[in-house]
């Protein structure tokens, strides 16, 4: 298992414990009510979707909760399919490692996304990590 993984892993078992910030053009938003998750895919070997990004045989999904309601106007440019042009989305948190806290950034696709009148949520496909 490398780094990645075992960092993931470990934000799959305590992601409801930690604050995560989703950046979208210069501007912060708070992510609450975070899970991630591990799912494996049906794949054999290392795979490109669309040409844009290659999955493993297993991946990581967030899902987490905006309150600020204007990053609903983003949200067709933020998301995997009907926009050729979206972007990687980070979301920064902090993580342990050996002992000491570490920022964490991890690089997202968004998936889907749902609201109502008091909040978006958001499904997101990790698709790299940094640790500073």
């Amino acid at each position: 298992m490398d780094l990645d993984d075992c960092i993931l892993s470990q934000l799959t078992i305590d992601s409801t414990k930690r604050e995560y910030a989703l950046y979208y053009q210069d501007k912060m938003y708070s992510l609450e009510d975070v899970t991630i998750t591990k799912s494996p895919m049906p794949v054999n070997k290392p795979t490109s979707r669309g040409g844009v990004y290659s999955i493993r045989d297993k991946e990581y999904k967030i899902k987490g909760t905006i309150h600020d309601l204007s990053v609903m106007q983003f949200i067709s440019k933020m998301m995997l399919g009907p926009n050729t042009e979206f972007q990687e989305i980070p979301i920064k948190t902090h993580v342990e490692i050996d002992g000491k806290i570490r920022p964490c950034t991890l690089f997202t696709y968004l998936t889907n996304a749902m609201n109502n009148s008091s909040k978006i949520i958001f499904n997101l496909l990790i698709i790299g990590i940094k640790i500073e």
